[in-house]
């Protein structure tokens, strides 16, 4: 959840409690009204949202694991660029990469290579697939760029140093254009939290005095 969310939660939460106060309405009191049959549906309520929490959480945990694979492609197209034109193959290559770093990428790739060296399936097939796995484009047209190189003899060092550079300058631009719209998502924070506040702290004294009254 990001700060968005949590302050509109915040907000609701807090206008919520603003909200049984102004109808006069104790704590107490509240739990007290509420009957078996009323608990049973909140309860149920919450169980059938599971799923969807569950849901979100591993939506979420996709979407980190794609940007930290996609942050770190670069690099790896640098490692296996440099090794290419050292004279190395492309598994050496791609295996000193795997060998140096420790993260999400080198991880599935070096899965990925267990998988065709040990003969369950072909290189390019095992590229193509951890490219769906991990939904990045960039290691689509990576996949597409080795298959095609592998399979015609074609240079690869070059073609993998311009898509380094394409990467580079496309996350540089997502960066820029992140940058542009902070102010903007700062609106959503700010009006959650300072609004309710500032009606907390204008209502609650009198909502209080009220309550004692009463």
């Amino acid at each position: 959840m990001d700060a968005g969310s949590a302050a509109l939660v915040l907000g609701v939460f807090v206008l919520s409690g603003m909200s049984a106060l102004a109808l006069g309405e104790r704590p107490v009191r509240l739990l007290r009204a509420r009957r078996p049959q009323t608990l049973l549906r909140r309860a149920s309520a919450v169980a059938a949202a599971l799923p969807v929490v569950r849901e979100a959480l591993r939506s979420e945990l996709v979407a980190r694991r794609r940007a930290a694979c996609l942050g770190e492609l670069p690099v790896l197209l640098d490692v296996v660029t440099l090794g290419l034109s050292a004279g190395l193959s492309f598994d050496a290559s791609l295996e000193l990469y795997c060998a140096r770093y420790h993260n999400e990428l080198s991880a599935a790739f070096s899965e990925a290579m267990l998988g065709w060296r040990i003969g369950a399936r072909g290189r390019e097939e095992a590229l193509w697939d951890l490219a769906e796995e991990l939904g990045v484009t960039a290691l689509r047209r990576f996949a597409s760029v080795v298959g095609e190189s592998l399979a015609f003899g074609t240079p690869l060092a070059e073609a993998l140093e311009r898509q380094a550079q394409a990467i580079r300058d496309e996350q540089r631009s997502q960066v820029e254009e992140e940058i542009e719209r902070v102010p903007v998502k700062m609106l959503v924070p700010l009006g959650t939290l300072i609004v309710p506040a500032m009606f907390l702290a204008i209502l609650g004294p009198l909502m209080g005095s009220v309550l004692i009254v009463g």
